[in-house]
């Protein structure tokens, strides 16, 4: 191969991209920073109305289970309520027994 014939080397001084592609590159820092932060924010949301959403259940259950041990109360207070005669107190004595035994 003569020296003329050589091929020209390989520079790497000469620009690969367009020159507005560095500009777009630096811009998407702050679209990044941006996205994180947006995600951050509907994450924090949604753990939030997950939570709100649990409490309110849990209100609920508990309205439930008092009003149950408040109904049960109630039938109790009924059975055993008023022992004026004997036959009522006997009443009352068996409702309590079929209550311990169930």
């Amino acid at each position: 191969m003569s020296p003329s014939s050589a091929a020209r080397p390989f520079s790497t001084t000469s620009h690969v991209y367009p020159s507005h592609l560095p500009t777009l590159y630096k811009s998407g820092r702050l679209e990044k920073k941006f996205a994180t932060a947006t995600a951050a924010v509907v994450g924090i949301g949604y753990g939030m109305a997950k939570y709100k959403e649990y409490q309110e259940q849990q209100q609920y259950h508990n309205a439930e289970t008092e009003a149950a041990s408040r109904r049960q109360s109630e039938a109790i207070m009924d059975a055993y309520a008023d022992r004026s005669s004997l036959a009522e107190l006997e009443a009352a004595v068996k409702a309590y027994e079929t209550h311990r035994k169930g």
